[in-house]
């Protein structure tokens, strides 16, 4: 009896192209396809009656693709799915994909191949049609922190113009006038998101930021410092920055606090995330709260019901942003 690996040997791809092909678990190129169908047919290959029956005792496992691990915000995310995995017997396979489209694809590949039907996706750099793809072929795969409107009601998301509109109106409203705003340098939506919500405000002011108001620097403490100098080095006299996340305003803290700056006195600084170290900075640090655990914990049910083809309660899959006040942003200023 032929086997899957001589299958693959025939058609000339890996043996997990072809088990996605035997369990139609996600999408494969259709010329790929048939080459694999091609080689079955010629080979007379059979499943494995056994391996598919261990295959469908396998289930109740919970995928999660997620971001960087490292970064406080991931670890968060990665809590609120775990909480409702254990809550309703689920286990846990998480992989990272480090915003970076081929880990994104793989570590979704290997999930599926895993075993795991629900599955929670935070993925930044794959494509909307791959992801519209893959839940055509996975009906209990959500995406969390991203909106694609052909598959809106499996998507649950922040309003991020929303958000950074919001903060930057904060730094408007207690006079500030020179903001920077601190991105990522990597073209995803929340990136472009943001920087919306940052220009709309500025408008409402009859404010036009310079380019060089806009700096976009790895979003981690590395990048955060890098921001500071070049904020620093611009000649530009900003009075204040709202940063993409708060690792980087954490990052830029320990820069301006080198380069002589006091904050807020001399800088104010706006975060977005509201991880537990903001605070603990000092000063402790203004900031959008990002109900990330909340969304989390909303996808990883959705997704699960779904599995089980419950019809899940009406809705809303968007979240907003709170603007936390901490110490970071000088009052009124003159």
């Amino acid at each position: 009896m032929a086997t899957m690996k001589e299958v693959a040997l025939l058609a000339g791809v890996s043996t997990a192209t072809v088990s996605r092909v035997i369990n139609q678990t996600s999408y494969v190129e259709p010329v790929t396809q048939e080459r694999v169908e091609k080689a079955m047919r010629e080979l007379n290959y059979r499943r494995n009656a056994a391996a598919l029956a261990l295959a469908k005792r396998s289930g109740n496992m919970l995928g999660l693709l997620t971001g960087n691990l490292a970064d406080p915000f991931f670890a968060r995310l990665a809590r609120g799915v775990e909480e409702i995995a254990r809550h309703q017997g689920f286990r846990l396979m998480v992989c990272s994909g480090g915003h970076q489209a081929e880990l994104e694809k793989s570590g979704l590949d290997f999930l599926i191949n895993q075993g795991c039907e629900a599955i929670v996706v935070h993925a930044t750099r794959l494509p909307d049609q791959d992801l519209i793809r893959y839940s055509a072929h996975t009906p209990a795969m959500i995406i969390v922190n991203r909106y694609i409107p052909s598959i809106a009601p499996r998507c649950v998301w922040l309003d991020n113009q929303s958000a950074a509109h919001k903060a930057t109106r904060h730094l408007l409203e207690n006079g500030h006038r020179c903001i920077a705003c601190i991105t990522s340098d990597l073209p995803i939506d929340d990136r472009r998101q943001r920087l919306d919500g940052y220009r709309s405000a500025l408008a409402e002011y009859g404010i036009t930021p310079e380019k060089s108001w806009i700096i976009s620097v790895p979003f981690n403490e590395e990048g955060g410092e890098s921001a500071a100098r070049k904020l620093l080095d611009s000649g530009v006299p900003f009075t204040a920055a709202f940063t993409f996340n708060d690792v980087m305003a954490a990052g830029m803290m320990r820069a301006l606090h080198q380069r002589g700056i006091k904050l807020p006195e001399q800088l104010s600084l706006v975060g977005f995330d509201d991880v537990v170290l903001a605070r603990y900075l000092f000063p402790a640090l203004t900031t959008m709260h990002y109900p990330v655990e909340r969304m989390a914990r909303r996808a990883a049910l959705l997704a699960i019901q779904l599995y089980q083809q419950h019809t899940p309660p009406p809705r809303s899959l968007r979240f907003d942003a709170e603007l936390i006040e901490r110490d970071s942003v000088i009052k009124n200023r003159k």
